[in-house]
């Protein structure tokens, strides 16, 4: 996949969660589940493509390779910026993907903890490309 569709995508998963959270958090927790997991791989592809770390096919990750580090490890390239911190984030926020998109009704907070997690994923992967630029 190239970068323009990953950014397409993205921008789209993003727009949806903003007006999820809008329209109210609980109302929209299966929505905000799904666009959280898919605009963070999203999110993580366009990373890997500025940084140059992708195969010359453009990598298209599945979300399911987050569920365990095994599994992402075995995905991803060796080594990238804040590799530890970005496997952790998106780990979580996959392992959660399941319970809000499927599961009962959860407490706002659980919720609030998930948007939480991709916001940090952004801050930090954002910071990232920043400095990949300056470079």
């Amino acid at each position: 996949m190239i970068i323009e569709e990953h950014e397409a995508a993205y921008k789209e998963h993003l727009k949806h969660i903003h007006r999820d959270i809008e329209e109210g958090i609980e109302e929209n927790q299966r929505d905000i589940g799904f666009n959280i997991s898919q605009g963070s791989v999203e999110l993580f592809s366009i990373f890997l493509h500025k940084l140059n770390l992708t195969g010359s096919s453009g990598e298209k990750f599945d979300h399911r390779i987050f569920k365990t580090k095994k599994l992402a490890e075995k995905r991803l390239p060796p080594d990238f910026p804040q590799k530890k911190e970005i496997l952790n984030l998106m780990m979580k926020i996959e392992l959660e993907r399941n319970v809000l998109c499927y599961g009962k009704r959860k407490p706002p907070e659980r919720i609030k903890e998930v948007i939480t997690y991709f916001n940090n994923l952004r801050e930090i992967i954002n910071k990232e490309l920043q400095n990949a630029r300056k470079k």
